[in-house]
């Protein structure tokens, strides 16, 4: 029983670390209104590393539909809050749950 209880509480701890305690869905898909505050938010955060329109510059092309670490929202939404090896810093405490969503609404509509 004691096993059982912590294999449990383990795994609560694994999943709410990792972000896929995170919302899965993005609230803001096909939002124009969130595309347009996304695109603002991209700009003055991301277009430094990413380039004009998420075309690429230092780090990836975001406009590319095949992502290095996963092409579902929710693969984005862990790369922009959590970061990535090799350069990609967190966002989370910057941009918080909202402006990440829109960050990635934003990606989505230039995405070829």
């Amino acid at each position: 029983m004691f096993n059982l209880l912590a294999i449990t509480l383990v795994s609560i701890l694994i999943i709410s670390g990792t972000g896929l305690a995170q919302q899965a869905k993005n609230p803001y898909t096909g939002n124009p209104q969130a595309i347009k505050e996304g695109a603002e938010i991209f700009k003055k955060n991301c277009e430094s590393c990413h380039g004009p329109g998420g075309k690429g510059d230092i780090c990836p092309d975001l406009t590319k539909k095949n992502k290095k670490y996963g092409n579902t929202d929710s693969d984005l939404f862990q790369s922009i809050s959590k970061g990535r090896p090799g350069g990609m810093p967190n966002w989370d405490n910057t941009l918080g749950t909202d402006k990440i969503w829109k960050v990635i609404s934003y990606i989505r509509s230039i995405e070829k």
